[in-house]
């Protein structure tokens, strides 16, 4: 059995759009990833080698783990500047992103490294049916990202035509810092309303959006951690670039607004500026594009 080690850091969505991945791996590998990296796959790996900060001290002391794990591959999945002088030192084989095509959804872009290899089998591309449970809102952003954040009036319009279209209960989502403007946007739409942002720890949110029939989200990480569970997942996007960015999956559908972006391309850089990017977003074309994997 060979041994696989698995490098991703970075934020949430970044690690839980390298599930499939992981998934595909055919032997247990260990994820080599942050504290955010280790909660998110306490269900899925028995093994990490967890860098808890960002220090050089911290850096030695997780290359001394992985030389102990004696890997016979590392597949660097981050590709960054940190992530490579590590695979480097650790004096084993290792595969990253160079040479792979970037214009493509992030999944295919880590499934196309790890194919590099001998140690994965296919992503798993098969859909699952959901029960009529509830649909998940994902409204928010943080203060950095407040562009990805939708006029109000949008949120009422879509939780408008989703109650009038299922009838089911709305779970709003977020982090703590997040919690007053979902609870603004809350205090706004219509139909029976849970707000859970704030509440749910990383493993909780999991298990919440597994269950959930539909989520609605802008390009987040709860976004990505829907998609790759398999969840019919709506990205609203403008400031970001929904080629690379998409939810993963044919039950998942990136809507962009095709009057703003008349050429069809993202932003040639993700836009911090609060812009007019989502006026004429139909809900329904999201609807209409994953009507297959809402009717299971």
């Amino acid at each position: 059995m060979k041994r696989v080690g698995i490098i991703r850091f970075s934020a949430l969505g970044d690690i839980a759009s390298t599930i499939p991945v992981v998934r595909a791996c055919k032997y247990p590998p260990t994820l080599i990833t942050s504290p955010i990296g280790q909660a998110l796959y306490q269900d899925e790996c028995d093994s990490f080698v967890v860098m808890r900060n960002k220090s050089v001290r911290e850096g030695f002391r997780a290359l001394s783990e992985i030389w102990r794990n004696h890997f016979d591959v590392i597949v660097d999945l981050q590709s960054n500047d940190r992530s490579r002088a590590m695979t480097a030192l650790a004096l084993t084989r290792r595969v990253n992103s160079k040479g792979t095509n970037q214009q493509q959804q992030t999944t295919k872009i880590l499934a196309d490294i790890a194919h590099r290899t001998d140690c994965f089998n296919p992503i798993d591309m098969s859909p699952e049916s959901r029960e009529k449970s509830f649909i998940v809102l994902n409204v928010g952003s943080s203060e950095k990202w407040i562009s990805k954040r939708l006029p109000d009036c949008k949120w009422i319009e879509f939780a408008e035509k989703l109650k009038d279209r299922f009838e089911l209960p709305f779970v709003m989502t977020g982090s703590a810092e997040e919690l007053e403007y979902v609870q603004h946007i809350a205090r706004l739409i219509p139909g029976k309303i849970e707000v859970a942002a704030g509440k749910t720890t990383i493993p909780e949110l999991k298990q919440l959006l597994k269950t959930a029939c539909l989520t609605v989200s802008t390009d987040s990480g709860p976004m990505h951690l829907s998609a790759v569970q398999k969840t019919p997942t709506i990205g609203i996007f403008g400031a970001t670039n929904w080629i690379r960015s998409a939810p993963f999956g044919p039950w998942s559908v990136a809507l962009f607004d095709r009057t703003y972006f008349a050429t069809n391309h993202p932003p040639a850089s993700s836009q911090l500026i609060v812009g007019d990017y989502y006026t004429n977003i139909r809900i329904e074309d999201g609807l209409d594009h994953l009507g297959l994997y809402l009717d299971q």
